[in-house]
Formats: C-alpha cells, structure tokens, sequence
C-alpha cells in the first residue's frame, strides 16, 4: 500500500467511525461522564479502530490531529518492522497468556481507542467539552511502560492540558476510577510525574502555531488543566455514572466541568478485544502487501 493511498484509507475509516458514535453529557456535582454509544462489536468498526491503530504503530498519526505516512519506509525491512511492532503490541495470536491479556495487550488497545476519540473530538461534539484538541501525545511504544498514559493540548480561553488515564478493567470500572485517582493525586505532588508532563508538553508544543507555543511556559497547566478517566469494562457490569463520586472525583482541584469520565461498557468486552487484535494482524498483512 501507498503513502497516499493509505493516508486516504486511513481518513475514510476514522469519517466512518465518527459517523457511527453519539455523545450525550451527564452533569453530576463531582464530574461530567461522557456517555458515547455506537463502539460495539461490529465487523466495519472494529475494522475502522483497527486501521487507526496500526497507524499509530506505523507512525502514520501525528500530534496534530494529522494522519502522514511519509515517514513510512516503504521497503521489504521498513514493512516487515511495522509487522513485528504490531504482533510485539497485541500478540501473533489471541492464544496468549491471560497475563499479557490484562496487563499489555488489552491495556494499550484501551489508550489507542481513547486516542481515536480525543482525535475525532473536534468533529464529534462533546467528546472534549473543555476545550478545542490542538495536539495528542501518542500512545506508548511499549505496552509495558506504566508512565501517562494521555497528554492533550487544549485552547479554551487560554492553553490547557488533559490528563489521562485509561484502565480496561473487565469486571471492575470503578477500581478504575480509584486506581485513576491514585495517579492524579500525584500530578502536583510527584516529582518523577511532573518530569513526565513537561517532557510531553514540551513535545507537543513543536506541533502547535508560534502564537499558542509561546504559551506552553513551564507550568502553565496549574492554571487550566483537565483530568480524563476512560474505564472501559464488560457491559454485563451495572454502573451509574449520574451517581456523585465525592471520595475520587470530588476530590480532585480543578472545576467539576474539567473532571471527565469517558466510560465504554463494551458488550463482550474479552471478544471485543480479540477482535479488534485479529482486524490489526489482518490489515497489516494488506498494509504491508508490496
């Protein structure tokens, strides 16, 4: 496959995708939920998340909200690397050890998806009420590195920065919430966190205008930032996220309008995720077919 062609491919799957979805917000007193509907288990879906993510292992997404796959070697060796950092990411099979399942393969399938949202969120309204995205921290080369797992760059009235956790936890969404908390509780307070925020943001200032860029000074996120937690759990599991959560999100200093939950209770969530890793090793054999 091309450069442009799959530049093309890639844009014509995320239109589809966000055609798919709705968004509606609930207001409680200790945070907004983002409710999104649509993210099932369905062969053009899965299809279209799937393509997304092979480009973000190809490198083929930029920061910017720009998908370029000039960058790509387009070469036997070039094709073969993108194929082993696929099957390194999600497995040459789904008969894995249910520990890599849980902890790596599962884990980083949840960030790339929350990163296809925080992508569409200036098509699809109410995604990111906070603010328009300017730029996305890209997932984690390796699925085994616990550091942040979502950085965004936002202009509301002023600069801003989200901060996110996503935790894909079957049976359990609201020990996703608390063990979320745990890591926001260290944004003001953890030296080795903070060293963390600043070599994003001083990544994700190269992608931004002079004028917004000169903004990004040290620090500035003290001022207008937003926490985002994004539990993604098996729909069997009742959970009301209209409920007031005043012991994890009450807790934390920014305004209730800038503590978000994205929750996706995923209908089958273990097929879900099998699926989703089946679509990538199938698109990457066509992506790689030169």
């Amino acid at each position: 496959m091309e450069q442009e062609q799959l530049e093309k491919l890639v844009d014509s799957e995320i239109e589809l995708f966000s055609s798919k979805i709705s968004v509606n917000i609930i207001e409680t007193k200790s945070h907004h939920a983002i409710m999104i509907t649509g993210i099932e288990n369905e062969p053009t879906l899965i299809r279209s998340i799937a393509i997304y993510m092979v480009a973000l292992i190809a490198n083929a997404i930029e920061a910017n909200l720009q998908i370029r796959a000039d960058l790509i070697q387009y070469t036997e060796v070039g094709m073969e690397e993108i194929v082993e950092s696929v099957i390194d990411t999600i497995g040459e099979t789904n008969n894995l050890n249910q520990d890599f399942k849980e902890d790596e393969r599962n884990p980083w399938l949840a960030e790339a998806l929350i990163h296809l949202l925080l992508f569409i969120s200036n098509k699809v309204k109410n995604i990111h009420p906070v603010g328009e995205v300017l730029a996305v921290g890209l997932v984690h080369d390796d699925p085994k590195d616990k550091g942040l797992d979502l950085t965004a760059l936002y202009q509301s009235e002023t600069l801003g920065l989200t901060i996110g956790e996503c935790k894909a936890y079957k049976l359990y969404p609201n020990k996703a919430i608390s063990n979320a908390m745990k890591f926001f509780d260290g944004v003001d307070t953890n030296r080795k966190t903070g060293k963390r925020i600043r070599s994003q943001v001083q990544i994700l200032r190269n992608f931004l205008p002079k004028e917004l860029s000169e903004l990004a000074t040290y620090g500035f996120w003290n001022n207008e930032k937003c926490y985002l937690t994004t539990p993604i759990y098996d729909k069997s599991i009742n959970t009301d996220w209209s409920k007031n959560r005043h012991k994890t999100l009450g807790l934390l200093r920014v305004p209730i309008e800038k503590r978000l939950i994205i929750p996706l209770a995923i209908e089958g969530f273990d097929e879900f995720f099998d699926c989703l890793a089946d679509e990538m090793r199938n698109f990457v054999g066509e992506f790689t077919d030169v």
